[in-house]
């Protein structure tokens, strides 16, 4: 009988989509490198992870309309936080090269409803909201960026549930900003 409930509590997790969304203007030549400071290239390759829930209202959004909404407005941020749609080196990187390629969005559906997910969910689930699992110690489990020495220092996941509640999950690159400036870019 235990042997059932644990394998009730598993949830399944599907990728929706994944893509790259790129700041919705250049930036300007004389900002293409952000210099790290001495303290920020030697500290270990660590992501600032922030997830936040948005249970149903009740206001019927399109879920389409939503994540184009998302998008736009990711977009829009990213100019204004350059950083963190640019590049930095895997090992020993003193600058980040900001060169507008963009961040990771990455779209899911579980098929839990959130007051479900609360009620049984255990540290591995959270990690599943995350993009590529990069919480704090990020070991690279999924093979993402193995293919390139360079970092995409912010990722961004999008989980809706089977209540149409949602789980937005950011992890930045703590080597180009620390969890003040990841709570101010979320809030603009």
């Amino acid at each position: 009988m235990r042997m059932l409930s644990i394998l009730r509590k598993r949830h399944l997790h599907t990728i929706v989509s994944t893509q790259i969304i790129k700041p919705s203007s250049p930036t300007p030549p004389h900002l293409k490198t952000y210099n790290l400071s001495v303290y920020d290239q030697i500290i270990p390759s660590t992501f600032t992870p922030m997830l936040l829930f948005y249970p149903n209202t009740g206001i019927c959004y399109d879920f389409h309309d939503q994540m184009l909404d998302l998008k736009n407005s990711l977009s829009h941020t990213l100019t204004k936080y350059y950083p963190f749609a640019g590049r930095h080196a895997k090992s020993a990187p003193t600058f980040v090269d900001c060169n507008d390629h963009g961040t990771d969005f990455i779209e899911a559906y579980t098929d839990s409803t959130l007051l479900k997910f609360f009620q049984n969910t255990q540290n591995e689930d959270l990690d599943n909201l995350f993009p590529y699992d990069r919480t704090w110690n990020y070991s690279n489990r999924t093979g993402h960026d193995l293919q390139s020495d360079n970092v995409i220092p912010l990722a961004i996941k999008v989980t809706r549930f089977q209540c149409n509640g949602l789980a937005v999950a950011v992890s930045l690159s703590h080597k180009i900003a620390d969890a003040y400036s990841l709570i101010r870019f979320i809030t603009d």
